[in-house]
């Protein structure tokens, strides 16, 4: 577990929200890869190497904190996190507005949903955004109304849709 600083001390059962670091490789695997059964998606799986590939990803995204953090929400009396975010910045090669936030991923355990986990786990990579000047912040969530009416609740608008098919010369999950 991370014994990374306290990023925000939250009330109403959220507990508190620290910034993950390279001990929580693991853990972040764990919610990414629980994240993908959820979704089910019908051109991801997390396969069968997928939680190795998604640590060293991980790895490789917080060794560069200017572009990338993420955080972890411990609750008293869990012996481990409940939940975890994952955002970059960047700026845009071109265009207006420059400067772009987006989350990567986010995931609370259904057992301390509904608790302000989440909500705490989103200020926190929101207040980061802020630090960092974004102007535009980006998510990219499966097409669905239940996913759609809570991004747009937030104040996220649909501007593009992914058009994906599976290549017809080579090997995907899908095809085995």
């Amino acid at each position: 577990m991370s014994g990374g600083n306290s990023v925000a001390t939250t009330e109403g059962g959220a507990g508190k929200i620290v910034a993950a670091g390279l001990d929580d490789l693991a853990a972040m695997a764990e919610f990414w890869a629980r994240l993908m059964e959820e979704e089910n998606p019908p051109f991801f799986t997390v396969g069968p190497h997928g939680r190795r590939r998604a640590e060293t990803a991980f790895g490789r995204m917080l060794t560069q904190p200017d572009h990338y953090h993420a955080y972890l929400s411990l609750l008293p009396s869990v012996p481990s996190p409940s939940g975890f975010i994952l955002g970059s910045v960047y700026d845009r090669l071109y265009g207006e507005p420059r400067r772009a936030g987006t989350i990567l991923h986010w995931y609370v355990l259904p057992e301390y949903r509904a608790r302000g986990v989440g909500e705490a786990l989103y200020q926190s990579l929101m207040t980061w955004f802020q630090d960092e000047r974004v102007e535009v912040l980006e998510v990219m969530a499966r097409k669905e109304v239940l996913r759609t009416n809570a991004w747009t609740a937030r104040g996220f608008t649909g501007v593009l849709d992914l058009f994906m098919k599976e290549a017809p010369w080579g090997s995907t999950p899908n095809s085995s």
